[in-house]
C-alpha cells in the first residue's frame, strides 16, 4: 500500500480490461490517508475509513465521548468508504453492550441512527452482510476460518430486527433516487453541543436532523433551516411545516430525521 507506483500501474491495468464498464478502485488503507486518492495526486478513488467506524461507535456507546468536530469530518469526508463494522471490526450491536452496556430497545435506536449516519454521510457506505438487520456475534478471532459464520436470516423474524433491516433499505432508496445523496456537498447548518443535536443539509431540499443522546426534547427548535414549508420525514412519512426557518420537532433517545422538501 505504501507503493503508489505500483497501485497507479493496478488501477490503470484495471481499468484497460474493463474500459467499456464502470470501474471504482480503493484502498483498505488504515488509518485513512487524504494523499492516496486521486482527487489528491494518489493513484486510487477512495480510501476505507476506519475513523467512521471508530467515532460513531465511540460516541453511542459513551456519551462523555462526544466530540462534535470529530462526528462533522465523518460526515463531511469525500473520497472514503464508509462502515460500521468489517471484516476486522466488530458490528456496532456487540461493540453498544460491550462498551456501553446498552441492549435491546435502546441498542437498536443506536444502531438505527448509526445507519443514518452511514447512508446521509458524503463517503461510499460498505454495509458488512448481517449489520442491515442487526447481527450482533462477536467475530472473536483472528483467524479467517473462524469468522466464517452463517447468516442468521431467522433474526428477520424478530420486529426489531426487521424494522432496522426496513431502514437499511428505504435509505439506501434515498441514495440511489438522489443526486445530491452522492455529492460531495454538506453544510451543517445547525449545531448544539450540550443538546447533542446537529443538522445538515445535503442539498437545500434534503436535511439531516441528528440526536446523540438517550434522552426526549418536546418541541425541539431547529434554526437556521435552509427552506420554509412543508417537509417529510423520508423513514417515517411524519409531516413538519417549517416556518420562520425553524422545525420544531420532539425528539426520541437517540432520534434522527431525514427531511425531504415537498414542492
Amino acid at each position: 500500500m505504501d507503493n503508489y507506483d505500483i497501485l497507479h500501474e493496478l488501477d490503470s491495468v484495471a481499468r484497460s480490461v474493463r474500459s467499456s464498464q464502470p470501474f471504482y478502485s480503493q484502498a483498505e488503507y488504515v488509518p485513512e490517508t487524504p494523499t492516496i486518492v486521486k482527487a489528491n495526486g494518489g493513484p486510487v478513488d477512495a480510501c476505507w475509513s476506519s475513523s467512521f467506524h471508530g467515532i460513531v461507535t465511540g460516541v453511542l456507546a459513551d456519551q462523555s465521548n462526544f466530540n462534535l468536530d470529530q462526528v462533522k469530518y465523518i460526515i463531511s469526508a469525500p473520497y472514503v468508504i464508509n462502515y460500521l463494522s468489517s471484516h476486522d471490526n466488530e458490528r456496532p450491536l456487540f461493540l453498544l453492550g460491550k462498551n456501553g452496556n446498552i441492549f435491546d430497545d435502546e441498542a437498536f435506536r443506536c444502531t438505527r441512527l448509526a445507519a443514518i449516519l452511514l447512508i446521509t454521510s458524503v463517503g461510499v457506505p460498505l454495509i458488512q452482510q448481517g449489520d442491515e438487520f442487526g447481527e450482533a456475534r462477536e467475530l472473536g478471532s483472528d483467524e479467517p476460518n473462524k469468522k466464517k459464520l452463517p447468516m442468521q436470516w431467522d433474526l428477520l423474524n424478530n420486529e426489531r430486527n426487521r424494522l432496522l433491516f426496513d431502514t437499511f433499505k428505504r435509505l439506501l432508496e434515498l441514495r440511489k433516487s438522489r443526486d445530491d445523496m452522492t455529492d460531495n456537498n454538506v453544510n451543517f447548518f445547525y449545531e448544539h453541543f450540550d443538546n447533542r443535536v446537529l443538522a445538515y443539509t445535503r442539498s437545500q431540499e434534503l436535511v439531516v436532523v441528528i440526536h446523540f443522546i438517550n434522552d426526549e426534547k418536546q418541541g425541539y427548535e431547529v434554526q437556521n433551516f435552509p427552506e420554509n414549508g412543508k417537509w417529510i420525514d423520508w423513514l417515517t412519512n411524519e409531516e413538519y411545516q417549517v416556518d420562520n426557518n425553524t422545525l420544531k420537532v420532539d425528539l426520541r433517545p437517540f432520534d434522527a430525521r431525514v427531511l425531504i422538501l415537498q414542492k
